[in-house]
């Protein structure tokens, strides 16, 4: 049997808290990160848990569900994420079976045209989630009925839109829903909201509500590994610390990732190897590759000297290693307080 829990007491107030009884926190379905501990921690927190398996298989899915499901004590505010571009490649059908098999009231479908699934989505009574980087995307999708527009801005961190942060993106996107007749639509902001002055920004801008990634890669129920969390802690300054492009994919392994966009990780050894990399034939590219391998295996795995490290330009603001929850409250907690100051200012 399904509790029904109340919306959170988190002192803001927003269309997104009263809809979706839920804190105005979507975690971020990073694929590689946002297992099965974090979704059931999220949601336990008040915030929509959504498990990522992009890049990753379906049975992957199917484990960390039966985590989440394991953790949580209740499924309103669980669900999981899929690249559009993966699921294109999966049989006709497979949404539909896992909508069914898994009973996600929240799906997020990222990167490219998600009409063709909103349907199943809708009718299976989930809310539907999908991403754009341009007012065009946003009306688009509204059109297909979306339940929560996400305007994902450039400061995001794995793969995302690289035409404008959300600071110039939610504004703008959240005016041509509204021009459209979509003024009811819920739009999310995501890229660079790592703390509370990001979510009351987001919110100020236009937001309903905030997706939470890099701030959550470095939660204790993240499946980032502790040299991958070590690296977000120690980067200082995202603006100079990360680096957005194809390359990282690339020397990886990985010609066309699914979401057909560039990545923005954390600058390491790896990423110092693209000057070599631009102008190389393809017998250097494959020794470029073999110096990356083997420099991931020398530092005993992906971190803060080799290898990919997702996180957004705001990562500098991640500073520990802390419980989910305690993540989500301070973030909701400063929120509050940062609206509750500016109003004064204009008294």
């Amino acid at each position: 049997m399904t509790v029904a829990l109340a919306a959170p007491a988190c002192g803001l107030s927003t269309r997104f808290t009263k809809r979706m009884s839920a804190s105005p926190i979507v975690l971020a379905p990073m694929g590689g990160c946002a297992g099965g501990r974090l979704a059931a921690a999220v949601s336990l927190a008040g915030g929509i848990g959504l498990i990522g398996s992009g890049g990753e298989s379906l049975d992957y899915l199917r484990k960390e569900w039966g985590i989440a499901t394991s953790h949580a004590h209740s499924r309103e505010r669980l669900g999981f994420g899929l690249n559009i571009g993966q699921l294109d490649d999966y049989p006709a059908g497979t949404l539909e079976l896992l909508l069914a098999e898994l009973g996600a009231h929240h799906v997020y479908l990222s990167f490219g045209n998600c009409a063709p699934y909103a349907a199943a989505v809708l009718q299976a009574g989930a809310a539907l989630y999908s991403n754009c980087g341009d007012s065009a995307g946003a009306v688009a999708h509204a059109r297909a009925g979306v339940t929560c527009i996400v305007a994902q801005g450039s400061d995001a961190g794995g793969h995302t839109h690289a035409g404008a942060s959300i600071f110039a993106l939610v504004p703008q996107a959240r005016a041509a829903l509204d021009a459209a007749g979509f003024a009811e639509t819920l739009l999310v902001a995501a890229g660079g909201v790592c703390d509370g002055r990001g979510l009351a920004a987001a919110l100020v801008l236009g937001a309903d509500a905030v997706v939470l990634g890099t701030a959550m890669a470095a939660a204790e129920e993240s499946s980032y590994t502790d040299m991958q969390k070590q690296a977000l802690v120690e980067t200082a300054c995202g603006a100079a610390g990360t680096t957005i492009g194809t390359y990282i994919d690339a020397v990886r392994g990985i010609d066309n990732h699914s979401s057909g966009l560039p990545g923005r990780c954390i600058s390491n050894e790896s990423t110092r190897l693209e000057g070599e990399w631009i102008h190389a034939d393809a017998a250097t590219r494959k020794s470029i590759m073999a110096k990356h391998s083997a420099g991931v295996v020398a530092a005993g795995g992906e971190g803060l000297q080799w290898g990919a490290t997702w996180a957004s330009a705001a990562c500098g603001l991640v500073t520990h290693v802390k419980p989910a929850a305690e993540i989500i409250d301070l973030v909701l907690a400063d929120a509050a307080r940062v609206l509750k100051t500016s109003a004064s200012l204009t008294l």
